[in-house]
């Protein structure tokens, strides 16, 4: 009688089988039955079956328990995660009512509050209400003696009722002109000696303060402008905390955009220098950039600017910026405002950024391919500014446009700008930053 043995894949293919079920081979089928014999070949062949249905049974049993074990670890990360967020979840409600707007009864209460309790949960709510309406600082000013309250917890002892009422205080200066004149009148003073202090926890608020308090209001800006706040300002941006120098910068934007005539006196060579080099080392923040938009629209200025080396600064912070992955449109476009000012108003400042020529068609480039229909406008206007005024020199304007093919270089980009904004038919976006309109 002859049998066939089993190659690997017959062994694989029915190691999954029960051994009841029928097996093949050459001469016919046959069951397994109790009580019959079998040959000793066939039995080998049994027997290695069975030893590897056995081992198939030990790899699924590893499996399993690595599976087990890996749920049992992720069911327990689960747990555990739950807890912590249980944990914290239960002070939102505290949140929650800190972050609820009182009504005016109830902010009439707090105000007669804080003349007798001066405490930080109390400034807390205060601050939050000023904000969410110009009705509550009526009110707040309107109530004797609460102001006074105020300015004690800004001229005390304590620290942290310090700083808490001076960020009250830039909340309480975005109110009316009528408002900003009465709160200067009592704590413009105050502000200037702080902001003249050495404690970045407090000259960041009272910066911004002065900033909110000045906006639009002659009136308050000649009365800070009597008190020295020109000279601290001007300090204030040497500082080595990058947020005070934001502060500094937004408030003399403010003051000097509302008194636009104190733009050449206050325009020395150590405050541009102070604003050029905080450009570099705060990576072109935009109230710094807004603060030296405005002294570029004196022209006398910009050759101040251009001596104390802006082109070089602002083309290394926009070859930074356009390789971003977000584009900061807020910190760009001042920086483009002040090269086209520089550029229309000083003979040769075209000349000098056309030879800055990889970092000039580069960013020129890149904005000019920008999806954001704004800043293809600005660089449109920028690369008018340049180019015309670089022509315009009798001696070699136009053969460094010609020498360093620029027009091959950015032709293509000009023309999908302009063919953008006449496709869609936008207008021209009025770029608003903190009341500066340009």
């Amino acid at each position: 009688m002859h049998f066939t043995c089993f190659t690997l894949q017959d062994r694989l293919w029915t190691a999954t089988q029960p051994l009841s079920e029928t097996c093949d081979n050459p001469s016919g089928s046959y069951r397994k039955e109790q009580g019959t014999a079998r040959p000793p070949h066939e039995a080998v062949s049994l027997a290695s079956r069975e030893e590897q249905r056995m081992d198939c049974r030990n790899e699924d049993n590893v499996s399993f328990i690595r599976l087990k074990t890996r749920d049992s670890c992720h069911a327990l990360r689960l747990k555990k995660r739950s807890l912590a967020v249980n944990v914290r979840r239960q002070r939102l409600e505290e949140v929650v009512k800190k972050l609820k707007a009182p009504t005016t009864e109830e902010f009439t209460q707090l105000c007669l509050h804080l003349k007798k309790h001066k405490d930080l949960y109390a400034l807390q709510k205060l601050r939050h209400a000023l904000s969410s309406s110009e009705d509550n600082i009526t009110v707040f000013l309107n109530c004797q003696g609460a102001l006074y309250s105020l300015v004690t917890c800004l001229t005390g002892q304590d620290g942290a009722l310090q700083r808490e009422a001076a960020c009250t205080l830039v909340n309480l200066a975005l109110g009316n002109e009528k408002h900003c004149v009465e709160v200067c009148k009592q704590v413009g003073v105050y502000l200037v000696l702080h902001l003249a202090n050495s404690n970045p926890d407090l000259q960041d608020p009272c910066a911004w303060c002065i900033g909110n308090l000045c906006g639009g209001n002659a009136e308050v800006c000649k009365l800070l402008g009597s008190q020295g706040m020109e000279e601290v300002l001007v300090k204030a941006l040497t500082s080595h905390a990058p947020h005070v120098i934001q502060s500094a910068a937004y408030a003399l934007t403010q003051y000097l955009a509302t008194l636009q005539e104190r733009i050449r006196p206050v325009s020395g060579a150590p405050l541009v220098r102070h604003l050029v080099d905080a450009l570099s080392m705060t990576g072109g923040l935009p109230e710094v950039g807004w603060c030296l938009f405005m002294l570029s629209t004196d022209q006398e200025v910009c050759r101040l600017l251009l001596d104390q080396g802006i082109i070089g600064s602002a083309f290394n912070i926009l070859e930074k910026l356009v390789n971003e992955q977000n584009l900061s449109v807020a910190a760009v476009t001042p920086i483009m405002r002040v090269l086209m000012n520089c550029a229309a108003s000083v003979h040769g400042t075209a000349v000098e950024i056309c030879y800055r020529n990889e970092q000039f068609v580069q960013v020129t480039r890149a904005l000019l391919y920008s999806s954001t229909p704004h800043l293809q406008t600005e660089t449109v206007h920028f690369l008018a500014n340049v180019l015309n005024a670089a022509s315009a020199e009798s001696l070699t304007g136009q053969c460094v446009v010609e020498d360093l093919s620029l027009r091959p270089r950015l032709e293509p980009a000009l023309r999908r700008a302009l063919a953008a904004h006449f496709t869609l038919h936008q207008p021209e976006p009025q770029v608003s930053f903190s009341g500066v309109l340009r």
